[in-house]
C-alpha cells in the first residue's frame, strides 16, 4: 500500500508539471510526436496485430473499431491474454459488486456495451495509477493538502478505485445503482461526501428529492450532461456539475469551469472524423500514447463530439469542445418529402427542441420504433407544446408527413442503465 501511495504521489506531481509546461497547442503538438515515436516501437514488439506496421508511417496504421479490437484481442494485449479467457475473468466479475476481475497484474473488466456491443478492457498496475493520477491532477489540482469523501453513483463496481483508497488522502466509497438509488440515501447522507461522482440522472435525482451533502465538487459521467440534469442538479446543490469524459477505451476528458470539455491531448492523439452535413462535429479516433498493456491505437469511438468554435477562456491549450452530442447510434434518421431523402437529426437538436418548447417539462426520452415512428416519453404537463415544437421541427426540415409521434406520460427510471435522451431502436438508424 506504502508503494501504491508513493508511485500515485510522484504520478501526480509528474502530471501536474507537464500539464504546467503546456502553453500552447504547438507544446502539446511536441509531447504528443514524442511519445507517438516510443508507443509504434513498443507497438511493433509488443501487440501482435502491430507487427508487420513497423516500418511505416502511422497515418498508414490500420483504424479499428470494437468489433475488429475483440476479433483480435489477443494480438493487441501485450500478456498474449485469449478474448476467451478475458471474457471468463470478466463475466465472473460482473456477478460480484467489484466488476472487474484479475489476471497476472492486470484489472480486466468490461463494458456496459451502450452501442449494443461490450467491449473488453485490460490495464496494468502501473496504469492504474497512472490513470488516477490523470484524474487527480486534471479534477483536483488541490488534491495533495486536503482530504477527500468521494463518493461513486455506479451501475458497476471497478477495481480501478481501488486504487484510490491506497492513496490515504482519498477515501472512495462505492453506491451500486443496480440496486436502485432509494437504498443508497440514507448512507449517503451518513457517509458526507465533499465530492459526487455519477451519471447526470442519478445526481439529478438527489437534487430533486432534495438530499443533502457538503458537496465541493460534483462530476458527472457515463451519460450527456445535458441542459436539463445540469440545472437541476446547480439548482439544489448550487454547484455547476463539471464532465468527465471517460469510456472503456479510457480517461479522455474533463470540462473546465467555463464548461469546455478539454481533451487528455498531452496522453492522447484525437483525430477527427467530421459527422457529414454537421459543422463541427466530428468522431474521434483515439491512439493512447501511454497504455502499453492494451493497444488502444487509431481506434474508432461511436460519439459525436462538437468542437468549441473559439478558444475557450481558461487558456488550456488541450483541445476544447462545446459539448458530447451523443452516439451515432443515437442519430435519428427520418424520411424526407422528395426522391426518397433522409434526414438525419443531431441527438442534440431533438433534446433541444423539446426543452425549448415548455419549461415544465422535468424529464423526457425520444425513441425510435421504425423510420415513420417516433414516441416521446415525457414527465410533466408539456407534452402538447413538446410534440407540437417536435412537428414544426420536422417541417422546417420538411420530413414526411407520414412520420407519427406518439405520447407516454412515464419514465421508469432505471438507474442500472446508462440513461439516453435520444435512443433508436430501429434499423433506420
Amino acid at each position: 500500500m506504502m508503494r501504491d501511495n508513493i508511485a500515485i504521489g510522484l504520478h501526480y506531481c509528474a502530471k501536474r508539471m507537464s500539464l504546467a509546461r503546456l502553453r500552447h497547442p504547438i507544446d502539446v503538438k511536441r509531447l504528443q510526436e514524442s511519445r507517438l515515436r516510443d508507443l509504434m516501437v513498443n507497438a511493433a514488439k509488443s501487440f501482435g496485430f502491430y507487427a508487420s506496421w513497423a516500418s511505416k508511417p502511422f497515418a498508414d496504421w490500420p483504424i479499428v473499431d470494437k468489433a475488429l479490437h475483440l476479433e483480435n484481442f489477443a494480438g493487441m494485449n501485450e500478456a498474449g491474454l485469449s478474448r476467451e479467457l478475458a471474457w471468463e475473468i470478466a463475466e465472473a466479475a460482473l456477478k460480484s459488486s467489484n466488476g472487474s476481475g484479475r489476471y497476472l497484474n492486470y484489472t480486466i473488466g468490461t463494458s456496459t456495451g451502450t452501442s449494443g456491443q461490450r467491449g473488453l478492457f485490460m490495464i496494468s498496475d502501473h496504469e492504474r495509477r497512472l490513470w488516477l493520477a490523470s484524474i487527480l491532477a486534471r479534477c483536483l489540482p488541490e488534491f495533495p493538502p486536503s482530504r477527500h469523501r468521494v463518493a461513486l453513483l455506479l451501475a458497476t463496481g471497478n477495481a480501478l478505485y481501488e486504487t484510490s483508497n491506497a492513496a490515504r488522502r482519498l477515501r472512495f466509497e462505492f453506491f451500486d445503482l443496480r440496486k436502485g438509488l432509494d437504498v443508497h440515501v440514507d448512507a449517503l447522507e451518513r457517509y458526507q461526501p465533499d465530492i459526487l461522482i455519477g451519471s447526470p440522472q442519478a445526481i439529478s435525482t438527489l437534487a430533486a428529492r432534495q438530499v443533502k451533502l457538503p458537496l465541493a465538487h460534483v462530476f458527472t459521467g457515463g451519460e450527456v450532461l445535458d441542459e436539463l440534469h445540469a440545472l437541476q442538479i446547480e439548482n439544489w446543490f448550487g454547484l455547476k456539475p463539471r464532465s468527465i469524459y471517460q469510456a472503456t477505451e479510457g480517461f479522455l476528458g474533463v470540462s473546465c469551469q467555463h464548461g469546455s470539455i478539454h481533451l487528455n491531448e498531452d496522453d492522447m492523439i484525437f483525430e477527427e472524423e467530421p459527422v457529414e452535413g454537421q459543422v463541427g462535429h466530428f468522431t474521434p479516433v483515439i491512439t493512447d500514447l501511454r497504455r502499453r498493456s492494451q493497444a488502444m491505437i487509431r481506434y474508432r469511438l461511436n460519439d459525436i463530439l462538437v468542437k468549441r468554435p473559439e478558444p475557450c477562456p481558461c487558456g488550456c491549450p488541450l483541445k476544447a469542445l462545446l459539448r458530447i452530442d451523443g452516439r451515432m447510434d443515437d442519430v435519428v434518421r427520418l424520411p424526407g418529402r422528395t426522391g426518397g431523402r433522409v434526414i438525419s437529426i443531431m441527438p442534440e437538436a431533438l433534446r433541444a427542441t423539446v426543452l425549448d418548447a415548455a419549461r415544465s417539462i422535468q424529464d423526457f426520452r425520444i425513441v425510435q420504433h421504425s423510420p415513420n415512428h417516433l414516441l416521446l416519453c415525457i414527465k410533466g404537463d408539456g407534452w402538447q407544446l413538446a410534440r407540437a415544437g417536435l412537428q414544426a421541427y420536422f417541417e422546417r426540415l420538411q420530413v414526411h408527413q407520414d412520420v407519427t409521434i406518439d405520447i407516454e406520460t412515464d419514465i421508469r427510471e432505471e438507474f442500472q442503465h446508462k440513461m439516453r435522451r435520444v435512443l433508436v431502436k430501429t434499423d433506420a438508424g
